[in-house]
């Protein structure tokens, strides 16, 4: 994953008032794919790419303790183990009955940030990810994503019973930071898109990002023709929404009780 290069020396920003506005970010996208683990499941094979806080970067790593030191101190998490507090993230090639791709996991370790990705390299791959994301899944109990109630959760259970393979998710409480954002109504936001929240509440900028309305395309390219620049761009992409949707957590604790 690319740096990301904080401007703002004093990494402080998890949580800001009005008036203590965070210095901007800027995330670079790199062309290069990240090194992966050739997996081989029991339904076939696929990638395994997993970050550690050090290859992550600065801004990722001060914002990641104070978030889960954050999230112990909110009702219903303080008996909760890190492993079993996750941020998940998909991307899919449509909005709805078409193979999703990649499947972005975010656990906070001691030292940070881990993220932990799938990815199918052809359509033929998605059992093998899907089997292990349901098996990965077994552990949480909270689960935070970005409109997961209405996307990304119901495109797991839909694409796994698709393949004929068993659907089972058991979670004591599932948040989504979109329905809490869009209960705040003092955002000074034009909307509630999680590039919109990021760019004005986190002061983060992506350069060389691709929008998600072309990641399909981008995807299907890559299947066809094994070029891979895209491809590390979406890798890229997900990253970036894990980490944002993990910084926006830490930064209305006092919604998770209500949601």
């Amino acid at each position: 994953m690319a740096a990301l290069h904080n401007s703002n020396e004093d990494g402080d920003s998890v949580r800001c008032s009005a008036e203590q506005v965070p210095a901007e970010t800027i995330v670079r996208a790199s062309p290069q794919m990240p090194p992966g683990l050739e997996v081989d499941h029991s339904l076939g094979h696929y990638l395994s790419i997993r970050l550690a806080p050090e290859q992550i970067g600065d801004w990722a790593q001060q914002i990641a303790v104070p978030a889960w030191e954050t999230l112990l101190g909110c009702e219903g998490f303080a008996a909760q183990e890190r492993h079993q507090l996750a941020f998940l993230d998909l991307e899919t090639t449509g909005l709805g009955g078409t193979p999703l791709f990649l499947v972005g996991i975010l656990h906070i370790g001691n030292h940070g940030p881990h993220i932990h990705q799938l990815l199918a390299r052809h359509y033929a791959e998605e059992p093998a990810i899907l089997a292990a994301t349901r098996q990965m899944l077994d552990e949480v109990q909270v689960l935070v994503t970005f409109n997961g109630r209405s996307f990304d959760v119901p495109y797991l259970r839909d694409r796994t019973r698709c393949h004929r393979m068993e659907w089972r998710l058991e979670l004591e409480r599932h948040v989504d930071m979109l329905h809490i954002a869009r209960r705040r109504r003092d955002l000074p936001v034009p909307d509630h898109r999680l590039i919109t929240l990021e760019t004005r509440l986190c002061r983060r900028h992506r350069e060389d990002d691709i929008p998600g309305s072309l990641i399909p395309a981008a995807y299907h390219r890559f299947v066809d023709t094994g070029e891979s620049e895209e491809l590390a761009t979406i890798i890229h992409h997900n990253q970036v929404d894990l980490l944002t949707t993990m910084e926006l957590a830490a930064r209305w604790p006092e919604d998770f009780s209500s949601s």
